[in-house]
């Protein structure tokens, strides 16, 4: 069995796009291939000029999702209904599942540099890959990690282990210290 890349295809119109649709499953079958038949749709892309009412609007395609998003005008600095792509939610619950198998709580360092250096190659990859568009979405993904040193912090040291507050108070006194311990806190992210 073979397997063609993912693709997305811009129209201008509907009709336009069913066409193209038509046509690119007959050249398919010809070449003995398929269109994967749940991936393969037809998405309105709603935005601010185009406001028709259509069922689909929103699409995932390697890991970002494509939809209308209220964005900010360089210009006027007033909010607009655009259409952007941002992280998935499939792919921020990827990332948590890896942060899960990673068991960060029960990471064998005695220090939080240990952590950060055994963590900043993944964090550098998913700020490379999923922050070069609407960064900030990214901060969910660290919210839970911060939530994980936390639970770190309170295994490793006595004082902490049902103290959750002066915990979550010393990692933010460690972020401040040491700001560019952690990727994701040396680029700007506050969790």
């Amino acid at each position: 069995m073979r397997y063609a890349d993912d693709a997305i295809i811009h129209c201008n119109s509907k009709q336009q796009a069913q066409q193209i649709l038509k046509a690119l499953h007959t050249r398919m079958e010809y070449c003995g291939l398929e269109l994967h038949s749940e991936k393969t749709k037809l998405v309105y892309c709603k935005d601010f000029r185009r406001k028709q009412k259509y069922p689909i609007v929103k699409f995932d395609f390697l890991g970002y999702s494509f939809q209308p998003r209220k964005t900010k005008s360089r210009k006027t600095g007033k909010l607009f209904l655009g259409y952007d792509c941002a992280i998935s939610i499939s792919s921020r619950k990827s990332i948590a599942d890896e942060m899960g198998a990673l068991k960060i709580e029960t990471l064998p360092f005695k220090r939080i540099v240990g952590v950060a250096h055994f963590l900043n190659p993944k964090i550098r990859g998913w700020i490379n890959y999923y922050g070069k568009f609407r960064k900030s979405e990214l901060n969910k993904v660290f919210q839970l990690l911060r939530k994980r040193l936390v639970r770190w912090a309170r295994m490793r040291y006595k004082r902490y282990k049902t103290r959750l507050n002066k915990a979550c108070e010393w990692l933010e006194r460690i972020r401040k210290q040491y700001p560019t311990l952690f990727r994701h806190w040396e680029v700007g992210f506050s969790c």
